[in-house]
Formats: structure tokens, sequence, C-alpha cells
């Protein structure tokens, strides 16, 4: 049973897609326009993980990519409940974290930031709670674990000690159940949010096992700019818009993309059929019988790079494809990975002033490995 259904069952006891409720926030839509001849190529250049051999380079399942303070590379091997060090070469430096039910130990760990200053947050079953669970990147000290109602989901490093995090919560009312989500600012092991930048009310269907497991899992796109300016993109299949939020959590302007729907092909559906069963059981739910929605969401993912453009990755081609634009909007270029890998739209990014890294939901080698790549003029 995952975290969602668990907590809704609670509430029960307690008390005897893109479709949601706006809570009321408008602002101006702005459309991006693309020019399709402005091109640069994101180039594989070294990669981490290998099959067999050597423990520190096999991973048991990746979850999570990150730049830390010094420019190593955090990897969250959920697979084995802790986070991998990496120099930029690839080197193997240490872990933090472990497998155990103590203070201070992971069970079940399946998102990852690293914030300004350092400190790695994780969300999951750790310290035998559900919640988040802070570390100090350059020492590996436990900073402390907070408990939460549903572990939070798409967690986003940001500054000082602070992430953003995709908070569900619910709401009864009578026999109806609502489910409340939220995307707010966070400080290590603080209870309470600093800011919230979005909050909308989503159906609870108890029937919709993949709606669920799709909105813990996913749902929105998340994005910290230059200045503390946010973005948010929800995954849909219909329409593809960011919101665009200053650092006090106001919306200012909607960024509306001209991507069309894309259906996906039955190797796709199988490679998001095995992606929905892992997911499933990293949440503890029965992983059989989940089916794909036949269409791809719009936007697969969001970034920022270290002059602050953001850098949207759409959803349909099937060589991982982004359109980059500045914090204000404007159309820069389209950046597109040069190998055309066969795992392609399952891949997953992470972007900022370190650079570029990658790896693959469902790899078509059979193991993780993490990317490094480089930007080149198309």
């Amino acid at each position: 049973m995952n975290y969602l259904m668990a907590g809704i069952l609670t509430i029960v006891v307690l008390t005897a897609g893109c479709s949601a409720t706006d809570e009321g926030r408008t602002s101006p839509v702005q459309p991006v326009q693309i020019d399709t001849n402005r091109t640069v190529m994101l180039c594989p250049v070294d990669s981490i993980g290998i099959e067999l051999g050597d423990s520190n380079y096999v991973m048991g399942g990746v979850e999570g990519v990150a730049f830390g303070p010094d420019g190593n590379i955090a990897v969250l091997d959920c697979g084995r409940s802790t986070v991998r060090l990496y120099s930029p070469e690839g080197e193997y430096l240490r872990s933090i974290g472990r497998r155990g039910n103590g203070p201070g130990e992971l069970q079940n760990i399946t998102f990852m930031a690293v914030s300004e200053d350092g400190d790695i947050h994780l969300s999951g079953t750790g310290s035998e709670i559900f919640g988040t669970h802070s570390y100090d990147y350059m020492t590996g000290e436990w900073l402390g674990s907070s408990r939460t109602f549903v572990p939070p989901s798409c967690l986003e490093g940001a500054s000082g000690n602070s992430y953003l995090r995709k908070d569900v919560n619910f709401e009864v009312n009578g026999d109806e159940i609502a489910l409340i989500v939220s995307i707010s600012k966070y400080e290590t092991c603080n209870d309470e949010p600093l800011v919230t930048y979005f909050e909308e009310t989503v159906p609870f269907d108890p029937t919709d096992d993949v709606g669920m497991l799709e909105l813990d899992w996913y749902g929105y796109d998340i994005a910290v700019g230059a200045g503390g300016i946010v973005f948010i993109a929800p995954r849909c299949t219909e329409e593809a818009f960011i919101i665009v939020c200053d650092p006090a959590g106001n919306e200012i302007r909607k960024l509306q993309l001209p991507y069309q729907p894309t259906e996906r092909t039955e190797e796709e559906m199988e490679m998001e059929r095995n992606i929905l069963r892992a997911k499933a059981i990293a949440s503890d739910e029965n992983p059989e019988g989940l089916e794909p929605d036949p269409f791809k969401p719009m936007i697969r993912g969001i970034e920022t790079d270290g002059d602050g453009n953001l850098w949207v990755l759409q959803g349909g081609p099937n060589t991982p494809t982004f359109t980059v634009i500045s914090s204000e909007g404007d159309f820069l270029f389209t950046a597109s990975v040069t190998s055309e890998p066969p795992d392609g739209s399952t891949w997953r990014f992470h972007i900022d002033e370190n650079g570029f890294l990658a790896y693959a939901e469902d790899p078509f080698c059979g193991f993780y490995k993490i990317y490094i790549l480089q930007m080149r003029e198309g």
C-alpha cells in the first residue's frame, strides 16, 4: 500500500489528471515562441556506474542526482538506502546514510535535494518514521528527521539550508475525500513552511491506482532560479504551461509552450510500465496491473542553469530535448542529447552552474549509470 493510500485510510478510520480546482490565483499567460533553427547539443562525455565489479560503482537503484556545494556528484541509491558521493571525474569518495532502523538510518528513501549550504534532504522512511531526513553534506552527520503524514516528493534544493517540496494532505467533507497538493519552501528540520508557492485541490479517485501513484511521485516538476524565482510545471498530457512565482510566493506569470500531444509507442508503454512497477514497489504498493496513460506528459522535467535560464524537458521526443528560455520567458535555444539513447524517453536530469547530469529510470543496458554531459554548439 503506497503512502497516499495509507494516509487516506488512516483519515477514514479516524473520521469513521490535469483536472484540479484552481484556488483563485491568476496571472498573465505568456506564450513562448520557439525558433527551431537555434540549437545546441548535449554530449555525454563520461559516466558513473557498472553492471558488475567494485560495489562502490554498482547502483542498486537511482532515484536522484545532484551536484554538491563543492562540485562533487551526489547520487541517491534507493536500492541501498544511501547517498553516494563521486568526484566530477567519477571517482567514488564516500557515502552518507545507511540502511537500518536506528536514529539517522534509512529504510525506504525516494527523493533527494541538496541545498546551497550543503544540507542533504531526503524523503521517505528513515529513523522509523515517514517524513524528511537531513544530513550534513560535508561531514555526513545526521541532522534530524521530521515526521509528515505522507512523505513529501519532488524535492529541490534552494538557498541557504532550504529546499522546496511537494506535499499531499487530505481534506474530509462528509463522505468525500479531497487531496490538497501544495509546493512550499522548508528549512532543515523545520516543520513549518517558510513560503507556499502553489496549492490546489485534486479529487481523490480510489480506483485510479496509476493516477494516485503518479501524483505521489510526479504530478509537478519544480525548479528554483536566480534570485529565488520558482518555476512549477504540472505534468499534463493536454497542455504545457509553467507557473512562475516570485520569492514571496506570488504568481507572476504563466509560460505557455506550443507542444502537441504525443502518443506512446508500445515499446514506450512497456518502458513506462516498468517505471510504474518500480515506483509501486518503492511505495510498498502492488505493482501488478498498472497501465500508463497512452499519451506522454507534455513536460517531463524542468531545471535551471547557472545563468538562471529555464530548461524545459519536452515530453514528446524520444531523444531528450529541451526548450531553453530566460526567466522572463524569452526563447533562447533548443538543446538535444547527441547520442539518441534507446532509453532516452526515461532520462531524468539535474542541471545547475556545475553542469549537466542524467540517468535513465528504465536503463536499456540493464543497470544504472550516471551520465555527465557537456553543452556544445550544434
